[in-house]
Parts: structure tokens; C-alpha cells; sequence
């Protein structure tokens, strides 16, 4: 590359410098970086290919009971909050006391004929939703002139825990806004960001023929954009930086060295953490090991199991709760009927 140099005043010299000395080192560098993201690829391709599904059918097999469990309590968690869904949002939706709430619902659950028509409007709301959201609105905020018993049951304090779903414990959707911290926010916000760079590589339409590797990096990419797993599209876009350094200069030379480095990191990162996952290098494990694993593994899923089960007694005292408050304005609105009929 030539350059001009200041050998006296108004005169100047050309100097040429030899830049192939450089471009040789940076292209050695990009190599080597290169080839060690190679190796670690097929690490985690092995991991993907070969690992993980043995160690999945493995933990199948000595852990069933486990995992049955599981399975019997996640499905039960799930059927009572949906009943705690389905009276949080008759509450929402006109009937304010909890105790008449749970009633309804019961009503309907046992499929009764003699609905209220103020009660079966709130349960369409709950169950299909109106789309004219000013109508909502009015649901909403108006008092419901249909329902006698709004007042009641005021001193209970349990209006207060069901009239907004930003304090419902069993909201998911509270907690996973709550659980979000702006840096999350941020991270969150990339992965569009990512899977665009990928698209740009890897999408048929764009990269022309792809070979198999190039394909399941495609497929991945579009799993992991619809979780927005942000660190596995960070890990796809390094596994598919294949640029060729023909005719570059030698800032993008450097540019591509810096980018290489960068994509290297991010896949040791990747490996560090698949690292620590049971069923990491699992077919490369003695018999011994295998047992030392099979021992973390069902400790950890008892441990899983035991929180899941604290989950559902949580939610049993909840509708128990709500269930004896039922039986006393049951009691409270029959007694109110015989004293009704007496005056009569």
C-alpha cells in the first residue's frame, strides 16, 4: 500500500508498504478461529443428534414413576387454576362477591337450568370474550344493577384479591410482566433482530441451496425465534458466518477476525452451558457415572415434584377458602328466604 511521507519542506516521498505480511497473520488467525468453531460445533451437534435423545429415553425409563408424577400434578395445577381463572373472571365481569362467583360456576359446571340472565352474560364474557372492547369496558367499571348481592360479604377482604389481575397470584400474566426487568426487555427486543441477520444467511429464498446443515440451522432458527430464545439464534448466527476473505481489505479482514472471535465466544458460552445439563457428552458415561447422573437427575426431579405439589396445596386452600365463604352466603341467603316467606 503506498503512502506519502514528509522528507523536507515541500517535498515528499512515496513509500510503499507491504501489507501481505498482515493479510497472511489475519487470514492464519481467521483460520484457526474458524476451525475451533468447527469443533465446536459438532460438539453441540453431536449433543443435539446423538445426547439428548438417549439421555430423554433414558430418563423415560428410570425415572417413569417421577415423571408421572409430575405429569399427575401439572395436569391437576392446571385444571384448578383454570376454576380460579374461570371465578376470577365472573368477578370480573359483573358478579363482584367471590362467594356468589364460586356459586355460578358451580351452577354452570353442574350444567343447571335455572341461570340468571345476568350470570349467564358474565360466564359468555369469561368463556367466548367481546370483541367491542368499549362494551367490555362498561362491564367492567359499571356497577351491576342485576346482581343483589355485591355488597355482601364486604368485610370478608376477599373483593379486594380478586377485582384486579395484577394481584392475582395465579396470574401468568402479571407475574411474567412483573418478572421482567428492562434489561430482559431489551434482550427480548434482539431476537427479531437476530433472526433477520439469520434470514439473510440461511432462508431459502435469500441463500439459494442450502446444504443439510444449512437446513436444520434454518429450522432451528425458526424454533428458536417463535420461544424467542435470544441465546440460541446469538448461537446459530455464529455457527453461520462462512465468508470467504477473497479480495478484502484489510480493516474487513479485521472486521471478520473480531466477528469470528465474537461468534467463537458466544458458542463457548453455549457449550458452557450445555455443559452443565445432565444429558451433556451422556453416551460418553460409564455405567458408574451413569448412576451418580441417574441419582442428580431423580433428586432433581423430586425436588420439581415436591414444589409443584406445595403449588397445588396452595391453590386447594384458595378454593377452600372460597368454598366455606360459599356455604355461609348460601346459609345467609336461604335464611334470608324463610324470613321472607315468615313475613309473608
Amino acid at each position: 500500500m503506498p503512502t506519502h511521507i514528509d522528507t523536507g519542506p515541500g517535498r515528499w516521498a512515496l513509500l510503499v508498504i507491504d501489507n501481505e505480511p498482515i493479510r497472511r497473520l489475519l487470514e492464519l488467525e481467521l483460520q484457526a478461529v474458524r476451525q475451533t468453531i468447527e469443533q465446536c460445533e459438532q460438539e453441540i451437534e453431536r449433543h443435539e443428534a446423538l445426547d439428548l435423545p438417549a439421555f430423554r429415553q433414558w430418563t423415560a425409563v428410570q425415572c417413569s414413576d417421577l415423571l408421572s408424577e409430575r405429569r399427575s400434578l401439572e395436569e391437576e395445577i392446571w385444571r384448578l387454576r383454570a376454576r380460579l381463572a374461570a371465578i376470577r373472571g365472573l368477578t370480573r365481569h359483573g358478579i363482584r362477591n367471590v362467594a356468589a362467583a364460586f356459586f355460578w360456576f358451580h351452577e354452570i359446571e353442574q350444567d343447571r337450568a335455572s341461570i340468571p340472565p345476568h350470570v349467564q352474560r358474565a360466564w359468555e364474557e369469561v368463556t367466548v370474550g367481546n370483541p367491542r372492547k368499549q362494551r367490555a369496558h362498561r362491564v367492567e367499571s359499571e356497577p351491576c344493577e342485576e346482581d343483589p348481592d355485591i355488597e355482601e360479604d364486604a368485610d370478608d377482604g376477599w373483593d379486594a384479591d380478586w377485582s384486579d389481575a395484577a394481584t392475582d397470584p395465579f396470574s401468568e400474566e402479571s407475574a411474567d410482566r412483573s418478572d421482567l426487568e428492562p434489561g430482559d426487555q431489551r434482550v427480548i427486543s434482539n431476537y427479531k433482530s437476530l433472526y433477520r441477520k439469520i434470514a439473510l444467511l440461511l432462508h431459502p429464498d435469500l441463500a439459494g441451496v442450502l446444504t443439510k446443515q444449512e437446513l436444520e440451522l434454518w429450522y432451528q432458527a425458526q424454533r428458536a425465534y417463535a420461544e424467542k430464545d435470544v441465546l440460541a439464534l446469538e448461537t446459530i448466527l455464529a455457527r453461520c458466518d462462512r465468508a470467504g476473505t477473497n479480495r478484502l481489505t484489510l480493516s474487513e479482514l479485521r472486521a471478520f477476525v473480531r466477528r469470528a472471535d465474537s461468534s467463537l465466544a458466544t458458542l463457548r458460552q453455549s457449550i458452557a452451558m450445555l455443559s452443565e445439563s445432565p444429558s451433556w457428552r451422556f453416551l460418553f458415561l460409564s455405567s458408574v457415572e451413569k448412576e451418580v447422573r441417574l441419582r442428580n437427575v431423580r433428586r432433581e426431579l423430586e425436588g420439581i415434584n415436591r414444589g409443584l405439589t406445595r403449588e397445588l396445596t396452595t391453590i386447594e386452600k384458595e378454593l377452600a377458602k372460597i368454598e366455606a365463604l360459599t356455604r355461609r352466603w348460601v346459609q345467609r341467603r336461604k335464611g334470608e328466604g324463610e324470613q321472607l316467606a315468615l313475613r309473608l
